[in-house]
């Protein structure tokens, strides 16, 4: 059986995304392990059939532990493929599987044609584990989650703090704020809110997303949580791409405003072509509100 080391070096929605083409990789008979940069893979990827081994990595140097180990070596859509390249050179690894990112092309179906030479079956369903967790959610009432934050490093995602809270203002129900560990100054913009402000385990966190009437936010990995969960979304697309990472399923709504200038952040190298971010700045509360009252 030959043996597959997948690379991904983006974060937890991406990885949701890929795998599909690592379900579909298992099932066309190889041993597949992976090799991701962070602490989110184990929880997500809990209880799976199709991942042989989960190595979580905390820097590039710790890849020589894979030596000579692997017959294919993969990376996950939207890596470099030079560096890919380079990387599967050092480890005397004989083929290596890497793309840049199509223009429109939805990374699942990216993914896929990244391995299509190595496929003989296509499994496109997403996979992620969900704990039965019931603590935030209440009955008789809708449960709407805001994912309202971004991570420190992609600030640029996030919908006007201020717009968020007139949209809060306007719903009825348990209304849930998800808030990341370095995300503080959100947690002290809407504590004032008649919401629930939720810092919690990962695990705990998607439970409760999968127990959701309809989960807001912004282009960030909550939104691919409740895409994989089958929940309604509506997720605030500025500057990236929502053909490429959007919602895959029929009741997953994208909001944008059309413009010339978007997208503009280039997935491969992290950058912007602006700083003026009026994609976001401009998209007004009742836009959002009037695709809300779909689900509510």
């Amino acid at each position: 059986m030959k043996k597959i080391l997948v690379l991904h070096s983006w974060g937890m929605g991406d990885l949701i995304l890929a795998t599909p083409m690592l379900k579909s990789l298992k099932e066309s008979g190889y041993k597949v392990d992976l090799a991701v940069f962070g602490g989110f893979a184990k929880v997500i990827l809990k209880n799976n059939y199709f991942i042989d081994k989960i190595y979580e990595l905390k820097s590039y140097k710790e890849l020589i532990k894979f030596f000579m180990k692997y017959d294919y070596l993969v990376a996950t859509a939207g890596t470099n493929p030079k560096k890919i390249k380079f990387l599967g050179k050092m480890l005397m690894i004989k083929k290596i599987f890497s793309m840049e990112q199509k223009r429109d092309i939805h990374r699942i179906d990216m993914n896929l044609e990244i391995v299509k030479p190595l496929l003989n079956t296509i499994d496109k369903e997403p996979y992620i584990y969900i704990k039965n967790y019931k603590d935030y959610i209440k009955k008789d009432v809708k449960n709407v989650g805001f994912a309202v934050g971004s991570g420190f490093k992609q600030k640029f995602k996030r919908w006007d703090k201020e717009k968020y809270r007139e949209l809060i203002n306007k719903i009825d129900g348990n209304k849930l704020v998800f808030i990341g560990n370095n995300e503080n100054e959100l947690e002290e913009f809407f504590k004032d809110l008649d919401v629930t402000i939720i810092k919690d385990s990962l695990e705990n966190v998607i439970g409760t997303i999968a127990n959701l009437d309809l989960l807001i936010g912004n282009d960030n990995g909550l939104m691919h949580i409740g895409y994989a969960t089958n929940i309604n979304t509506i997720t605030i697309f500025g500057m990236t791409n929502e053909k490429e990472t959007g919602g895959y399923r029929k009741n997953n709504e994208s909001i944008f405003l059309n413009m010339d200038c978007r997208p503009c952040f280039d997935p491969s190298t992290d950058k912007l072509v602006c700083d003026r971010y009026d994609c976001l700045k401009n998209l007004e509360s009742e836009k959002v509100w009037k695709i809300c009252q779909k689900y509510l």
